[in-house]
């Protein structure tokens, strides 16, 4: 999923790239962290955007990813967000996964007001004739692709 940010006050923008692996690595965070050193950025300004990818209810995993985001809530600061809003056990070691609240919680962590954070409800697997979506294509490949640019 693409993460989007500004900064109004510094005029700086960020994207970065967010599925399971970069949402476990939290990647907003680490966004959030650069954009501080180059550009001054204070987490408190940024505006950010979490933009359309698989949703919870398309979205199963196994116990591999499962286990990778009980270990970072386990050690994680996540506001009281607790590991069930986002992992929801469907049995048989399967469990659906809420990448557009994990990123929330992680961008929250990072210091983005809960306020200045936009979330998604666009699922690229119950819409595949407008966006590409690995799953809905049976694993073929393709591409999506997010911008973010300041106006002059």
């Amino acid at each position: 999923m693409p993460l989007l940010f500004v900064d109004p006050k510094r005029r700086a923008v960020g994207c970065s790239h967010s599925g399971w692996r970069g949402t476990v690595a939290q990647i907003g965070r680490v966004t959030v962290e650069t954009m501080t050193r180059e550009f001054g950025s204070d987490p408190a300004d940024l505006i950010a955007a979490i933009g359309p990818s698989i949703c919870k209810e398309c979205y199963e995993v196994g116990e591999e990813v499962a286990g990778q985001f009980r270990e970072l809530w386990r050690t994680g600061r996540f506001y009281g967000m607790p590991i069930g809003e986002i992992l929801t056990e469907q049995g048989g070691g399967k469990y659906r996964l809420d990448l557009w609240k994990a990123n929330e919680a992680v961008l929250r962590a990072a210091g983005v007001l809960p306020q200045h954070i936009a979330v998604t409800d666009i699922c690229t697997c119950h819409n595949p004739e407008y966006l590409f979506s690995h799953r809905a294509s049976g694993g073929k490949r393709g591409n999506f692709g997010a911008f973010i640019m300041l106006k002059e």
